[in-house]
């Protein structure tokens, strides 16, 4: 479930009985046997205390009464309880190389409806893109279940991104758009919005997950459709006062002399490297090259993609630039993601090249791990702060 209990629970001034209604919630989402009886039982409740903290979870609509079971011991039939994921649900906008998403998550995580619609890199503009995630969110909204609470919308997009004035700064992919602010498709939804950079999502979620990486630093990077990064020291994602940090795509480089980037400078990493940029030369010999991210990586799989000469040129290029990266930070672990780093051989020559590259006393020091595109750790942190918000007042309502 998207709803962070740890986190609604850490606060002071819980009560006792709203401790264990959380406990409750959650000890049913993790059972598929959870009855009344059996919760006392595991739980070392007063039977009478489960039964009025249930009462309420089912009030709230948050958990529902399912068919009846013999009991385990000799007495009258139980009745199973199972959770409502469907109660609370969040709209969330993504980008997926050069498509923008629109997606209905319950609780669970799960999509309960979704729309997309792919943008002319260069016509989209503010206008076009705000048109277009008002139809996407009017759309995906229409099709929630009957009882379900939209509790507003996450954004989720790359580039630099003003997160307290809710504002898409720039983005490459998208260079005609400048400055969008997100306030007019609020007041056209009359929802609640968060708006994030994907990447800062992703690691965020990915750090809730994994303690040992809040230890020291950490350098994401994501090398797909586009190319950027993100880092954390001690568990915190570090962003700047202007909503831009880890433009790794953008660091000119040599081998990108003369290559004209999205985002109208030359010679930049992207131009050389992205997903975008390849898949020219790359469907001169294979024309069915798919740009989505994911199509991509099991194509280049099936095509053995990896000596093409266009990507061990980007391998080429993308090495001293991780490397460079890292002398400014000397990041305890590197975290890879994307379609390139996720091939073995890629991956065996950015390690070998990056060990290379690094300064004697450095070496060995900072780990390279590849990680799948954490897609769920991105829809995660977009929409656990409404969630955890939400459920904080069905948890937290006792004197």
């Amino acid at each position: 479930m998207l709803v962070g209990l740890d986190q609604i629970l850490s606060g002071g001034n819980i009560s006792a009985p709203d401790r264990d209604k959380a406990r409750l919630f959650a000890a049913i989402c993790d059972s598929e046997d959870a009855t009344r009886k059996r919760l006392a039982t595991r739980m070392k409740m007063r039977p009478t205390s489960v039964s009025h903290l249930v009462k309420e979870l089912i009030e709230d609509g948050v958990v529902r009464e399912s068919e009846r079971v013999e009991a385990e011991r000799q007495g009258r039939p139980e009745i199973l309880l199972q959770p409502c994921p469907e109660r609370f649900a969040v709209l969330m906008v993504h980008v997926v190389s050069h498509d923008i998403r629109c997606s209905l998550i319950d609780m669970a995580g799960k999509i309960i409806n979704e729309e997309i619609t792919q943008l002319n890199d260069k016509e989209a503009d503010n206008r076009v893109i705000a048109e277009r995630i008002c139809s996407l969110v009017d759309n995906v909204r229409a099709h929630a279940p009957e009882g379900t609470e939209i509790l507003g919308i996450g954004i989720a997009v790359p580039g630099i991104i003003d997160t307290a004035n809710r504002r898409w700064v720039y983005s490459a992919r998208w260079p005609a758009m400048q400055s969008l602010s997100f306030d007019e498709i609020a007041e056209h939804t009359g929802l609640p919005i968060r708006v994030n950079r994907n990447l800062n999502l992703e690691l965020t979620t990915r750090l809730m997950r994994k303690p040992e990486e809040r230890d020291g630093g950490v350098l994401f990077i994501h090398w797909g459709y586009g190319i950027g990064s993100a880092y954390a020291w001690k568990g915190m994602v570090i962003e700047s006062s202007i909503g831009s940090f880890g433009e790794f795509g953008h660091w000119a480089v040599n081998a990108g002399a003369g290559r004209q980037c999205h985002c109208g400078e030359e010679g930049c990493l992207e131009a050389v490297a992205a997903l975008w940029a390849l898949l020219p030369e790359i469907r001169e010999n294979h024309p069915d090259a798919p740009a989505d991210e994911g199509a991509f990586e099991a194509f280049m799989k099936h095509n053995n993609l990896s000596a093409h000469p266009a990507i061990v040129r980007a391998v080429d290029a993308f090495i001293p630039a991780l490397a460079n990266l890292n002398k400014t930070f000397f990041a305890d672990r590197i975290v890879l993601t994307g379609p390139f780093a996720s091939d073995p051989e890629i991956f065996e020559r950015l390690r070998e090249g990056f060990d290379a590259k690094m300064p004697e006393y450095a070496r060995g020091k900072c780990a390279l791990y590849l990680a799948k595109r954490g897609a769920q750790d991105v829809t995660q942190g977009a929409t656990l702060p409404f969630f955890q918000e939400r459920m904080r007042d069905v948890f937290l309502r006792h004197d």
